[in-house]
């Protein structure tokens, strides 16, 4: 239960120091990101992140602006 609280509180960013990503990403949407350039589709995110498939595109969407592309394969070239 503990880790699983301890989890939780990293992919919300509850207590974390400076962030390191340079994006501005959040822990959950760094998580996201890392899936969807591995190629995952959103079902398969939400289903490896315990999330509904609404939240990993509400997230995506956040991504996308964020980095200022609007293409999963954009995404993957800002990335490369």
């Amino acid at each position: 239960m503990a880790e699983r609280c301890a989890s939780e509180r990293r992919i919300g960013g509850v207590g974390a120091g400076p962030r390191s990503n340079p994006h501005g990403l959040t822990p959950q949407e760094e998580q996201i990101t890392a899936r969807v350039a591995d190629g995952a589709t959103n079902s398969e995110v939400a289903r490896e992140l315990s999330l509904s498939t609404k939240t990993v595109e509400y997230h995506l969407t956040r991504v996308y602006r964020k980095l200022g592309v609007k293409t999963r394969q954009a995404l993957r070239e800002h990335l490369g």
